[in-house]
C-alpha cells in the first residue's frame, strides 16, 4: 500500500461518518443501509481512473441503498448533489465526487452478504452504533470479540463454504470509527503478511486486534491506515534494531529544528544550520508530497539514517523485480553537501542492502546542479531530481518514467 491509498482509506472514512451520522440516528435502520455501509468500502480492479467501473457497479448503487433512491440512470454528480442536499454537507458532495472505497471484497460473497446481514441484523445494528461511537482500543476489543461470535458469511450457490464476517465488517467500522484505529483485518495479501510478521496468522480474532493496535506510535504509525501499509516490512521497522519507519512530515517553522545526520552537517557551514535545515525539510516535505503513491520510509537506525526510500519504484521492471530508490535530500547544490551526499548514499545502501545488490539511488536537490555535479553524479550512476515549482524534475535518464508518474 501507499500514502496515497492510506489516504483515500481516511477519506472513505470521512464519508461513511457522515452518511452514518445522518442513518444511524434514525430509529428505523434497514438492512439495506447496513450493506450500502459495507459496500461503500468495496472496490473493483477498477477504481482509479475518472471512469473507474467501481463508480456505477458499487459506488452509486451502495449510496442507492443507503438513501432508499434509484440512482441507475444518474451520474456521479448528480448523485453527489441529490446527497449533499439530503445530508446539508457541501463536505458530502466532495468525498463522493473523489475516489473512495478500498477493499476489493470477494466478488463471490458480494450479493450473499445483503441476506447474511439481514439474516443477522439484530445483532448487527448495534456493532455498527458501537463502531460510530468507538472511545477506546477496549470497545474496539469488546467488538471483536462480538464479530467472532458471529456465524460464517455463506457463498452465493454454496453454502457450505463461508467467509469470516470479519473480512466484510472490520472494514466497515474501520469506516465508521472516529479515531481511525480500528484495524481492517481481512484477506488482502498485506494484511496476512502483518498477522503472519505479528506471529498472530493462526490466533483468535481478539488476539490478532490486540497485536495490530500495539504497534500504533511506533515507527511512524499513527492509524489504522498507516498500519494498513506495513504489510511484509515489519521486521526492519519493529526488530531488535529496527532500521526505518514510515516517512513523516518534518517541521520548517521555528529555531529547534531536527535533522539527521548532525555531526555530519557541523562540518558544513555551521553558521547557516536553520536555514539549511528548513530548506532540508520543506524538500523532504514536497518529495513526500509528491511521492504520495508510493510507500515511503525513512532510516532510525544511527549508521542509515537514509532521508527517504521508495518502495517498488519501477515494479513494471521485468514483471517481476522490483526495486526500491534510496534518495538523500541535500539542502545545496554545493559540491561539499553533493560529495556528503555521494558517501551517505553508498553507505546507506550497503547498510540495508548489502554488497550483492545493485544500488538504485538519487539525490535531490533544491534546484539543477552545475554540469561538473551532473557528470559527477552519472558517472556514479546516481541520479538527480530536484523540484521546478510542484514539479519533480530530472536529467537522469533511468529515472524519466519514474519522474512522469510521480508528477501524474
Amino acid at each position: 500500500m501507499s500514502e496515497r491509498w492510506a489516504e483515500r482509506q481516511r477519506r472513505t472514512n470521512r464519508l461513511v461518518r457522515i452518511i452514518a451520522n445522518y442513518i444511524l440516528a434514525k430509529p428505523n435502520v434497514s438492512p439495506d443501509q447496513i450493506y450500502g455501509l459495507c459496500k461503500l468500502t468495496w472496490i473493483t480492479k477498477s477504481y482509479s481512473d475518472e471512469n473507474a467501473k467501481y463508480i456505477k457497479s458499487t459506488k452509486i448503487p451502495a449510496l442507492g441503498d443507503i438513501f432508499g433512491r434509484d440512482y441507475s440512470r444518474s451520474t456521479l454528480g448528480q448523485v453527489a448533489t441529490d446527497i449533499s442536499k439530503i445530508l446539508k454537507s457541501p463536505e458530502a458532495e466532495e468525498l463522493i465526487l473523489d475516489h473512495t472505497g478500498f477493499t476489493n471484497f470477494y466478488p463471490a460473497y458480494r450479493k450473499a452478504s445483503r441476506q447474511w446481514i439481514s439474516d443477522n441484523f439484530e445483532p448487527l445494528l448495534p456493532l455498527f452504533r458501537v463502531a460510530y461511537s468507538l472511545n477506546t482500543d477496549e470497545q474496539g476489543l469488546r467488538l471483536i470479540e462480538q464479530i467472532e461470535r458471529l456465524p460464517g458469511i455463506p457463498k452465493a450457490n454454496h453454502e457450505e463454504i463461508q467467509m469470516r464476517p470479519e473480512f466484510l465488517l472490520t472494514p466497515a467500522f474501520f469506516a465508521l470509527d472516529q479515531r481511525l484505529r480500528f484495524p481492517l483485518i481481512n484477506g488482502n495479501e498485506g494484511v496476512q503478511k502483518l498477522l503472519h510478521e505479528l506471529n498472530v496468522i493462526d490466533d483468535p480474532l481478539a488476539s490478532q486486534y490486540t497485536a495490530m493496535i500495539g504497534l500504533y506510535g511506533k515507527g511512524g504509525i499513527s492509524d489504522a491506515a498507516d498500519l494498513d501499509q506495513v504489510g511484509g516490512i515489519l521486521p526492519a521497522m519493529f526488530g531488535v534494531n529496527p532500521t526505518k519507519q514510515l516517512l513523516q512530515e518534518k517541521p520548517v517553522d521555528g529555531n529547534d529544528l531536527p535533522l539527521k545526520d548532525e555531526r555530519d552537517i557541523e562540518s558544513l557551514q555551521a553558521a547557516k544550520e536553520v536555514v539549511y535545515k528548513r530548506i532540508h525539510n520543506k524538500l523532504t516535505n514536497k518529495l513526500k508530497q509528491r511521492l504520495s503513491g508510493y510507500t515511503l520510509l525513512e532510516g532510525r537506525n544511527k549508521d542509515a539514517q537514509f532521508d527517504a526510500l521508495v518502495k517498488n519504484y519501477n515494479p513494471e521492471k521485468n514483471g517481476l523485480i522490483k526495486d526500491d530508490l534510496l534518495i538523500e535530500v541535500k539542502s545545496s547544490i554545493e559540491i561539499a553537501h553533493i560529495r556528503m551526499a555521494i558517501g551517505q548514499l553508498y553507505s546507506y545502501w550497503f547498510r540495508l542492502k548489502g554488497k550483492e545488490s545493485k544500488p538504485h539511488l538519487a539525490i535531490l536537490l533544491p534546484s539543477e546542479p552545475d554540469t561538473e555535479a551532473k557528470q559527477l553524479l552519472n558517472w556514479l550512476n546516481i541520479g538527480i531530481l530536484w523540484f521546478s515549482g510542484d514539479t519533480l524534475e530530472t536529467c537522469s535518464s533511468r529515472l524519466q518514467g519514474f519522474v512522469v508518474t510521480a508528477n501524474k
